[in-house]
């Protein structure tokens, strides 16, 4: 007879059996998953496994020291630079830790050592009986080298250079963004530099590691003259994370800028995208008509039209257009400072001002002075099609501004003849007496400095009387 009260034992066996089963039922198909997935993952259980049970893996995969790494690339004539440590909070868990190497191939003939690969590993615990710790690889780039038609491309678009040739230019230093850089992974800037006459061009891509996915990827490749390193900016609340790249040659200044924007894409969701100047982020004709000044290169002038447009504009302000706005006015600071620093030339003291749309002062400047008459006229003449592009502007807005006028016709005089200068200024609408009477008196000493006696076909200077693009 069974007693009241006593315990079933044999009731608690079996329920902790069928317990013990679940259990291992649910481990064992979370492990087959994994193994599924990514058999590397349960790597760790090859200690436990009898020799003819293990989890295969190839050399590739196994866990090895960063010695075992360093030497295998050493046999393959390479060598490791020192890794970027990435270590990553878990909740609940021990710290997760990366280690990121680049690999480079050492200079041939006193050439620079290249960029050949980026390899992230991941810290594991025990993987085998002999190593208490070691580096499971995860993921890696294969570095594709930069041509030099890329580099090169602000200066010959400035015409500072020659067009240069398409051979590859190797990556020489790998670092990691760590100032204002997102914190949703790892931002890396691989670059390096390229000598062209006085220039020391910077280049480099900027390459973004998940220690989350271990997703890796290039997302911007960028190129600098001034060989300034691009650079996370600090941005107001609530804005998407900006990265600047300065491309400025000489006082002709161009940033680019690109924001951290989401996509609909696996891996890495978000991608660097520029901010540009081609669409009015709000639909206002003044906006419009900011954005070509901009493009045309009066960024003071542009910057005017917009702060007059956020008045008016009120709640319609999006921060698309204070991006907009953001980015003319960081190219206004540097002409505006550029027109109002003294210079010792005369020459660059008038193309400052020029490039700051200071066509009045920009004259008064060379009132002043006889004896540099010719070397302004050089500025002008040698102009590349900056002074050019802010003529045409200036004329579409106002066509009678007599100030602007009078750099359309020297200009017009040093790429043509000083007739059909003097006959193109007298066809235009008069604001100033002054100012005509004196722009045709330095069109009378350009006699002995005029560069060309050409007839002007259809390429002739003119003024636009469309908005370009």
């Amino acid at each position: 007879m069974k007693k009241i009260g006593a315990v079933p034992w044999k009731s608690i066996g079996s329920f902790f059996a069928i317990a013990s089963a679940a259990g291992l039922v649910v481990t064992s198909t979370w492990l087959s998953a994994e193994f599924i997935v990514d058999p590397r993952s349960v790597a760790w259980m090859n200690r436990y496994l009898p020799n003819n049970a293990k989890i295969p893996l190839s050399t590739w995969d196994d866990p090895k020291t960063l010695k075992e790494i360093q030497a295998d690339l050493r046999k393959s004539g390479l060598y490791a630079a020192d890794p970027i440590r990435v270590e990553t909070a878990q909740k609940g868990k021990p710290t997760q830790t990366d280690l990121l190497i680049a690999i480079f191939q050492p200079g041939k003939e006193g050439g620079d050592d290249r960029l050949t690969e980026l390899r992230a590993y991941r810290l594991v615990k025990n993987p085998t009986a002999r190593k208490q710790e070691a580096l499971q690889f995860v993921n890696h780039i294969e570095v594709r080298e930069m041509r030099e038609d890329f580099v090169t491309e602000p200066l010959v678009r400035s015409r500072a250079m020659n067009p240069s040739s398409d051979r590859e230019v190797p990556f020489t230093k790998v670092e990691r963004f760590e100032d204002r850089a997102p914190r949703n992974g790892i931002w890396l800037n691989l670059n390096g530099n390229l000598q062209q006459g006085d220039h020391r061009i910077a280049y480099g891509q900027v390459v973004y590691y998940s220690p989350v996915t271990t997703a890796m990827s290039v997302m911007l490749s960028w190129t600098s003259p001034d060989g300034e390193m691009p650079s996370w900016q600090a941005v107001p609340k609530g804005r998407p994370a900006e990265f600047l790249v300065n491309q400025t040659v000489g006082l002709e200044p161009d940033f680019q800028v690109y924001q951290l924007r989401s996509v609909k894409r696996k891996n890495i969701p978000f991608q660097l995208q520029p901010i540009l100047l081609s669409k009015a982020a709000i639909n206002r004709g003044a906006f419009t008509d900011a954005l070509f000044l901009a493009r045309s290169g009066l960024w003071s002038t542009a910057l005017e039209y917009l702060q007059t447009v956020k008045r008016q504009a009120g709640s319609d302000w999006t921060p698309m257009a204070q991006a907009q706005m953001d980015l003319i006015a960081r190219h206004a600071k540097i002409t505006k400072t550029q027109a109002e620093q003294p210079w010792a030339s005369t020459s660059q003291q008038v193309l400052a001002n020029l490039l700051d749309g200071r066509w009045a002062r920009a004259a008064q400047t060379v009132e002043k002075t006889t004896f540099d008459h010719p070397e302004v006229i050089d500025v002008v003449r040698y102009d590349p099609g900056r002074i050019q592009r802010r003529i045409n502007a200036a004329l579409q807005f106002n066509p009678d501004r007599s100030d602007v006028q009078m750099w359309a016709a020297l200009r017009m005089a040093t790429q043509y003849t000083k007739p059909q200068a003097i006959a193109w200024l007298k066809s235009q609408p008069l604001d100033s007496n002054t100012r005509r009477t004196q722009t045709l008196k330095m069109l009378d000493q350009l006699d002995s400095m005029t560069s060309s006696s050409a007839t002007p076909t259809e390429e002739q200077v003119k003024i636009s009387q469309n908005k370009k693009n």
